[in-house]
């Protein structure tokens, strides 16, 4: 199992923000149904960053989602508030399960 492991921050809109996470997340989530998606943000420590986990059966499987979310128009319709948001760079991690 491959974790992808993505932090991005957010700024004042940030009902907006979560909104438009969850709406991707379920979007996914229901177009490739053998993924599963978590969406979190730190209680304490440093605020103003959201984490967001996929789990994949395979690097294989996460290099075709990938690629196939790259020119999915209405993903990334979603994702726009979000991208609009992002005021740091975004961190990416990945993770094999043992």
């Amino acid at each position: 199992m491959i974790i992808h492991h993505r932090e991005i921050s957010y700024g004042h809109d940030y009902p907006v923000f979560f909104e438009s996470l969850a709406k991707a997340k379920a979007y996914l989530e229901k177009k490739y149904p053998e993924i599963s998606i978590e969406i979190m943000y730190n209680l304490a420590g440093e605020r103003g960053r959201a984490t967001i986990q996929t789990r994949y059966a395979s690097l294989g499987d996460y290099e075709r989602i990938d690629a196939e979310a790259d020119k999915d128009e209405q993903y990334s319709k979603l994702l726009e508030p979000v991208m609009n948001e992002t005021v740091q760079p975004i961190i990416d991690q990945f993770y094999r399960v043992i």
